[in-house]
Formats: C-alpha cells, structure tokens, sequence
C-alpha cells in the first residue's frame, strides 16, 4: 500500500512539475490569444483576409506575437527592426525553412529553392541564381524589357478593354522570354496557364492554417478517394503534375533549340553554355524557379504590381496628372521612356515604390525556421519555432507611412515631403523579404515595372469610365486578400 501511494505521490508531483515548467514556458512567450487545450490557436488561424487579421492581432498583442498550433510555435512578427535581427544578425539561426508536407512532401516543390532548406544545394541554387539576375547583369534584360512594355502598350491601344489579359500576357511573356528566350506561342501559353495554377496553389500553403494536414501530418496517409472532392490530396496532385510540365516543358524547347544552333540568349541558355559541367537538373530548378518565381512570391508578381498601379491611377487621378507633367517634361511628348531616363523621373519611380508598398504582391514573408533555441528581448524562441514577416502591417506602420491607405509617391522622393527617407526605404525592402533570402531577383523585377508603368504613364490616361447617365464612376480600392492578392480594377483607358 505505502508502494502505491508513494508512485502516486510521485506522478502528482511530476505532473504538478511538468505544469509548473509549462507555465514558465509559457510566461517567456510573446503575448499572443489564449490558446485552448491540445489544438492552441488553431481556431485563431484566419481563413480570409489574413493580412488584416493578423494585423489585428499585431494590433492587439504587439509587433511580435506567439501562437501554438497543434504543438508548433509560431511567431507573427509585425517590425522590420525585429526582422531584421533575426534574419540579418542572427541569419546563421534564422535562415532555415519549415518543414511543409504540402509543399515538400505531396506537392515535391522542395527544388524550387525559396522552400529548400537551408543547406549546400540551396547555396548552389541560390548562386547560379544570383549570377544571371544580380544588380550588375541586371542591364542585360532591358532591351527585352523595353520591347515588352511597346508590345504592351500597342495591345492596349488594340483592345483596351481587354486590359486585364494583356498585363496578364505582358507578365508571361517577359518572364519567358528572359529565363528561356521563347516567344508566347500556344505551347508556351499552356506553360504559363499550368505556372499560374502551381503559384496560387503554392502561396496558398505559405498561409499558416491554410492546410490542416500541416499539423497533422498523418493525415497525409488518407488517400485521395476517401477525401470529399480529393481535398487537399487533389490540390496536391495536381499541383505537383503542372510544376513539373511547367518546369520542363520549357526547358526541354532550350536544349534543343541549343542543338539546332537558334537558342536566343536568356537565363537557361547562358547558364548552360557557360560551363557544361553544372548540372544540368541544377540549371533546369533554377531556370523553373526564375519563372514559376514570378508568378509566386519569391519575385516580384509583376501583374499583380500593373493592376495595383492602374487601380491606384484610377483612384487617384491627381497622381497620374503629375506623372504625365514629369513625363511630359523629360520626354518631350515626341519619344518613349527608355531606362536613360529613370534618373529624370523621380515621381514615377516613386508610383512604383508605393504601388508594392500600397498592395504588396505578397503580404507575408515566406516562413523561416529557427535551428536551434534562442531569446530574443526577453522572449523564448524554440528550435523549429516558425516566424512569419507580417509584410502587410510593416508597409503600413502609420509611423514610418503617415496615412498608410493613401497612395502617395512623394513619400519616396528626397526633399518632396518632410520625412526620413532612410526610415521609409528600411522598412520598404522587406517587400522583398530580409536576410539570406532576400529575392534575388528585385533588381530585374523592379526595372520590368518600372519601364512599363512609364510607358503606360507617357501614353495614355487611365480613368474610371462613366455610368449609364454619363456621370463619372466613383472608385473605392477594393483587393482581393490572399498570400498574392489580386485587385478589381474597372478602368478605360485611351
């Protein structure tokens, strides 16, 4: 009897110790909402419109909050200085990506090297990466750039109405042309219909909560014929079908357009001629990851950016007003913009500052990982605790952004407003992510925008149409919330 009482005695005690360590635990944790037994936050997971929610809850509980989810920690971080301690001064912790069983396991996504872990193949992805798209070589894609945004601009004078499907076509087109040298033709067409379906299905699972299978990974086991309408085993399977034929397709065109001797030079064709010992599955990743990238969060989404900057021109007509005025000034009315001319358009760089800070493509940093324990400002950090770049409330910190809802250009422009300048760009660069993974492709991408919106600007006026008794069209900036967001733009243009 007294045996028994002792194990007793000794069970009340350990368990009394295990709640007494959870609780400590707990009291070094970010605040964050209450979390309920076994399932945490789960619920506190949003399904819609997560950007305003989370920064709700950033609102609420601070720049940094903690959640637990299903026994992972995940922490929304809603300050650019706390991202980058973490990611820039403590990147060697803090550089590593989550484990995701959509991703990695189901959807086999893990070549496309913004999901990789952090290790030597990511390191030698992201290096042939950053050789054919870094600031030095990033001039070697104006030509194509110019032409493109021309291209453009005489489909919108064809058919302005169709102005939704040409940013569309403009995007693809100039993503193909600079990673393969391949023209928009029905094959390639296809390619980019199966690249916009692999990305929305992809920034999808970036969102936390999105995938329940996410927190409980034996649910992977479930076949896809017991799910009501395949579920997430169907989107699995399908997405990991179109990545591959999107990686492929393309690739396969390259290689052998270099046997017949007619390849045009571009991404795939410069980084395999350059040295015939690189892998050539390494090159075919990279080469994927430089497309399907840009249709996804790791670069710039270019079309998003087009339909954000018409929706902020239709909504503020005074901006476009100014912007033609400079246009105008440099231009002479008699030329189109070229890339010489950036330097004399300081209000029209700045439209394209504030059309990714006003709607940033992507919301949310992709997830980092941390590798081992740390704390940080008094808070406990666990290894494989996730931390998630609340991208939306740093570009919309009515301290650095006075007025955060208001598209105002000038905000970029030395001497134009009284503000710091240096405070306004820090936190701007998180748009494309912190750390070691950084975009490597913002320089090419920000070009791209850059000599399209001038383009656009110098020719033509953008303005909300009027309704059926003539009178102007009034427009309210309504987006549609998601990891990449799309927006409803109802312009004419001429």
């Amino acid at each position: 009897m007294y045996f028994v009482f002792a194990l007793l005695a000794l069970a009340l005690a350990l368990t009394a110790l295990w709640y007494r360590r959870k609780e400590n635990a707990a009291s070094s944790m970010p605040p964050g909402p209450p979390p309920l037994p076994v399932i945490g936050n789960l619920f506190d997971i949003p399904r819609k419109a997560e950007a305003l929610a989370y920064s709700r809850l950033a609102d609420k509980y601070g720049n940094m909050v903690y959640m637990s989810v299903l026994g992972k920690n995940i922490y929304l971080v809603s300050s650019v200085h706390i991202l980058n301690d973490l990611f820039n001064k403590r990147s060697a912790n803090y550089s590593d990506r989550p484990y995701s069983t959509m991703l990695h396991k189901l959807m086999d996504l893990e070549w496309i090297f913004a999901f990789r872990s952090y290790g030597n193949v990511w390191r030698e992805q992201r290096k042939l990466f950053h050789s054919q798209f870094q600031e030095t070589v990033a001039s070697d894609y104006m030509t194509l750039q110019v032409n493109s945004a021309r291209d453009l601009a005489r489909a919108i004078l064809a058919s302005p109405e169709d102005l939704i499907e040409h940013l569309h076509t403009h995007a693809a087109s100039v993503l193909m042309g600079m990673t393969y040298g391949l023209k928009m033709t029905p094959q390639t067409s296809e390619v980019v219909r199966m690249a916009d379906e692999v990305a929305m299905a992809s920034t999808k699972v970036a969102v936390p909560g999105s995938y329940l299978v996410e927190f409980l990974p034996i649910m992977q086991y479930i076949p896809e014929w017991l799910i009501p309408g395949g579920g997430f085993r169907k989107d699995a399977r399908e997405c990991k079908e179109k990545a591959a034929m999107a990686r492929d397709v393309p690739f396969e065109a390259v290689v052998n357009d270099i046997a017949k001797g007619i390849a045009k030079p571009s991404f795939t064709s410069k980084a395999l001629a350059r040295d015939s010992r690189v892998d050539q599955q390494l090159i075919k990743s990279c080469a994927g990851v430089a497309y399907l990238g840009m249709f996804s969060f790791r670069l710039l989404p270019i079309m998003v950016a087009l339909q954000t900057f018409v929706l902020a021109m239709v909504a503020h007509p005074d901006v476009l007003t100014r912007a033609q005025r400079e246009a105008d000034s440099v231009m002479c009315q008699d030329r189109l913009p070229t890339f010489d001319d950036r330097d004399s358009l300081p209000y029209i760089n700045g439209i394209v500052h504030e059309v990714l800070r006003w709607n940033p493509p992507a919301p949310f940093a992709i997830p980092h990982m941390s590798v081992n324990d740390d704390e940080y400002q008094g808070y406990h950090i666990p290894a494989k605790s996730i931390i998630v770049g609340n991208l939306w409330k740093i570009l919309h910190d009515p301290e650095v952004f006075p007025e955060p809802m208001r598209f105002i250009p000038e905000r970029f422009i030395r001497g134009d407003q009284d503000h710091n300048l240096e405070a306004i760009m820090e936190s701007f660069m998180a748009v494309y992510g912190l750390g070691r993974r950084t975009c490597p492709g913002r320089f090419v991408a920000f070009q791209q925008l850059f000599i399209t919106i001038a383009t656009i600007i110098s020719l033509f006026d953008i303005t909300a149409g009027v309704d059926e008794n003539g009178k102007p069209n009034k427009v309210e900036p309504d987006f549609t919330f998601g990891l990449v967001w799309s927006v409803q733009v109802p312009p004419v243009l001429r």
